[in-house]
């Protein structure tokens, strides 16, 4: 799960490239985008492991 704080510091991330290097071109994004839904995708595919008990 992604805190309100992790977030807040990607997207000031993001503005900070695209104020270096200009925006992601479109065709990039879609890429990243699908790239995203498989990781997300095997990441539903594999549930996290209990840790073992101590």
């Amino acid at each position: 799960m992604v805190t309100r704080r992790t977030r807040d510091g990607l997207l000031e991330l993001v503005d900070w490239l695209q104020e270096e290097y200009g925006p992601v071109p479109e065709e990039e994004r879609a890429a990243a985008q699908a790239e995203l839904r498989e990781i997300d995708a095997e990441h539903d595919r594999h549930p996290r492991a209990s840790p073992s008990p101590g």
